[in-house]
């Protein structure tokens, strides 16, 4: 008994089927050629695919029922003419749904017809949909690849089984010319250069790497940042070119290079010419002073005033060269740094200052201050040119009142002078800020990061004696110190600088 003559028994058989299943008998002309199929038998699984009950389809046309099947009517006559499988991926439209399902469709040769066997694959085909628009989001070029063994199980090369868009652009070239393709087909230098010993190494082990490689090779030229990790027997391969990043790091190396030199040869330049300055200096002052001590009698009122002049500007030039030595010594030396007392660092730069704290009738209130890590030679600058400018820029017939407090805080509670920034590192760390408040002259904001600048003078020489290296060196001494400077002000209402140092992670009694 055929099947088809006991369409029950075969029906019952077809239910159990995990997929959907309908045959078909070919519709011949009068030569025998096949123009159709006509559909005998289906099972209930086709039916909810169809939409239609068994006997609405019984009889009807393949192109009827699965319009999708009329593009493979010349796979399905030469399925039956030759006897060969043909398996291939279908789309239908479920109204039951609203939705496209997925189906893999496999045809057979069935008598003299086609047996049509369905599997869903509709949420493998989403999970696949999803897996293919995660990877082609990604900026990183990204490859599977599956291990190719040996009969002894040892891996000698790797063929790709799915490559996203980024790599194709990376790569430059098209994903039909990457899948399927070995690696050692498509990059055949991967085993001169070592990478295929890394990749290997991955697939056999587990072990995750990640590393730049300049790769120069099979058309190739660049720099890449890469990543392996195991994936089944293969592994997952993520890259991103690098190249552009690369040169311009290079090139900032060169920047910083030349920028060192340039900056170690203006210090030895400063040092070196300030140093050799000193002497006609002190030369031209000893001269003066001789011919004031030994001529005053004979010289005229003219003659004495001009002395007094050159006596005038060969000091203003001396305190000019302390400074330029003072500032250049700043950035070319390196002194190792030690536990430091700033409550004595400031004790002593008062002492010092003591003829005109008692000019100035200068009341100064210290806080208690804290021993942090830093150089002595260099905190003291910093105390005795904040403290002499307090000294310095007050009104006169006024009572100089300078206060030197201290607090701590976070580096993400540091204001900066404007245009600077505090360190991404340095955000949470603890930071002493020690302000140096006074009554003064103040200035206006606007002028505040030129204060800090070289040379630069908001008032004339004839109102305020000074060099305008001060503050510069004040903000030497506090970028040494891995710190920062900033200061508030007021014309007429006097100025605070706060100078911020980091606070040792153990603070110990000297």
């Amino acid at each position: 008994m055929k099947p088809t003559e006991n369409p029950a028994l075969l029906r019952a058989a077809l239910n159990h089927s995990g997929g959907g299943v309908m045959l078909f008998e070919c519709l011949r002309t009068a030569t025998g050629h096949i123009q159709d199929f006509r559909l005998i038998v289906a099972n209930q699984f086709a039916e909810s695919i169809v939409g239609m009950s068994e006997a609405d389809m019984l009889n009807r046309l393949a192109s009827e029922l699965l319009p999708q099947l009329t593009a493979l009517q010349e796979q399905a006559v030469e399925v039956v003419d030759t006897g060969k499988t043909v398996e291939t991926e279908l789309s239908v439209w479920s109204s039951a749904q609203s939705t496209n399902r997925w189906f893999r469709a496999s045809l057979q040769k069935y008598g003299d017809g086609l047996a049509l066997s369905l599997v869903d694959i509709t949420s493998i085909r989403q999970e696949t949909s999803l897996i293919e628009d995660v990877l082609n989001g990604s900026i990183n070029g990204m490859i599977a690849y599956d291990a190719l063994r040996d009969n002894n199980g040892n891996l000698y090369d790797l063929r790709v089984r799915l490559a996203n868009e980024a790599a194709v652009r990376i790569l430059g070239r098209s994903l039909p010319s990457l899948l399927n393709q070995t690696l050692r087909t498509l990059f055949p230098s991967v085993t001169t250069t070592g990478l295929f010993d890394r990749y290997k190494h991955t697939v056999d082990t587990g072990e995750s790497q990640r590393f730049e490689f300049h790769y120069t090779h099979d058309g190739l030229n660049g720099w890449f940042d890469i990543s392996i990790c195991k994936l089944g027997d293969g592994m997952l391969l993520t890259f991103m070119d690098i190249t552009s990043t690369k040169h311009y790091e290079q090139n900032l190396q060169n920047l910083i290079a030349t920028l060192k030199q340039s900056n170690q040869n203006l210090e030895r330049f400063a040092y070196v010419a300030s140093h050799d300055l000193q002497e006609p200096l002190r030369k031209i002052q000893s001269f003066g002073d001789i011919l004031l001590s030994q001529s005053e009698d004979s010289l005229g009122p003219s003659s004495l005033n001009l002395i007094n002049r050159m006596q005038l500007a060969a000091q203003r030039m001396n305190t000019l060269i302390h400074d330029l030595l003072a500032f250049s010594r700043l950035s070319a030396e390196h002194q190792s740094f030690k536990r430091i007392s700033l409550q004595q660092i400031v004790s002593d730069v008062l002492n010092d200052l003591e003829v005109a704290i008692h000019d100035k009738k200068a009341i100064i209130d210290v806080d208690s201050l804290p021993i942090i890590e830093g150089d002595r030679g260099q905190l003291y600058q910093l105390f005795q040119n904040l403290l002499s400018n307090s000294l310095k820029f007050i009104f006169p017939n006024t009572i100089a009142r300078i206060r030197i407090d201290c607090k701590q805080l976070t580096g993400a509670d540091i204001i900066p002078l404007p245009g600077q920034t505090v360190s991404g590192t340095d955000l949470n760390h603890l930071f002493y800020a020690i302000g140096v408040i006074d009554n003064g002259i103040g200035f206006d904001e606007k002028y505040l990061n030129q204060i800090f600048t070289v040379f630069q003078r908001l008032h004339t020489r004839s109102e305020y004696q000074g060099t305008g290296i001060g503050l510069s060196i004040v903000q030497k001494v506090a970028e040494n110190h891995k710190g920062y400077i900033s200061a508030h002000s007021k014309p007429g209402h006097g100025a605070t600088f706060t100078v911020y140092l980091p606070v040792l992670e153990k603070q110990v009694s000297l």
